[in-house]
C-alpha cells in the first residue's frame, strides 16, 4: 500500500517520492517493474491536493508480431482529499474528491497510482521496429486452380464459357 502520513505535514506544499514495488502498487509483477511515483501535496486546514505522476516500465505483448518488449509509461492525476460534505451526495460523487475527515492520520494513494498507471498503457501495443513488418493476410496453402472433373451434362456448357472467355466463337 502507498499510504502518507498527513499527521506531521503542515500547510504548504510538500513533495514526496516513492519506489514502491509493483505489488505494492497493486499492479502485477509480471507486467510492471521500475515503479516511480512524484506526489505533491497542497496541504491546507480541512483539505489536500494532490498532484500525482507515476512512471512504470511495462512489459508489453506486441499486437504484430506477439513478441514481448519493454515501454515506459507515464500518467499524472489530481485529487483532492476533502471534508466529507465535498464528495457529493450518494450516486453523485466526484472521483476526483476523496473524503478526508479531521481525524484521519494518511491517506492511501495506492488505487490512484495504480488506475494511473494502467490507464497509461497504450491500446494498440506495437513494438519498436514493428510498424514496418508486413502482415499476413492470407493464411493456409494457397488455392491450387485444379480443375475438378465436370459432370458430363454440363460438358458442353463449359466448352461455351471457355469459347467465350479466349474470343473464339464457333
Amino acid at each position: 500500500m502507498l499510504t502518507v502520513d498527513v499527521t506531521s505535514l503542515s500547510d504548504g506544499i510538500h513533495h514526496l517520492e516513492f519506489s514502491p514495488s509493483a505489488e505494492e502498487a497493486a499492479l502485477d509483477p509480471t507486467t510492471f517493474r521500475d515503479v516511480y511515483v512524484e506526489a505533491e501535496l497542497q496541504c491546507h486546514r480541512d483539505r489536500i491536493l494532490v498532484k500525482l505522476s507515476a512512471t512504470a516500465t511495462a512489459e508489453l505483448t506486441c499486437d504484430r508480431t506477439l513478441k514481448s518488449y519493454d515501454e515506459d509509461v507515464e500518467g499524472h492525476y489530481n485529487l483532492l482529499f476533502g471534508p466529507p460534505e465535498m464528495v457529493g451526495r450518494e450516486g453523485e460523487e466526484f472521483e476526483e474528491v476523496r473524503p478526508f475527515h479531521p481525524s484521519d492520520q494518511e491517506i492511501d494513494l495506492t488505487d490512484v497510482v495504480r488506475d494511473t498507471l494502467l490507464l497509461a498503457l497504450p491500446q494498440r501495443q506495437i513494438a519498436p521496429g514493428a510498424e514496418e513488418e508486413p502482415i499476413d493476410q492470407e493464411f493456409g496453402r494457397p488455392e491450387e486452380a485444379e480443375e475438378e472433373p465436370i459432370d458430363p451434362r454440363w460438358e458442353e456448357l463449359q466448352k461455351l464459357k471457355n469459347n467465350n472467355s479466349t474470343g473464339e466463337s464457333s
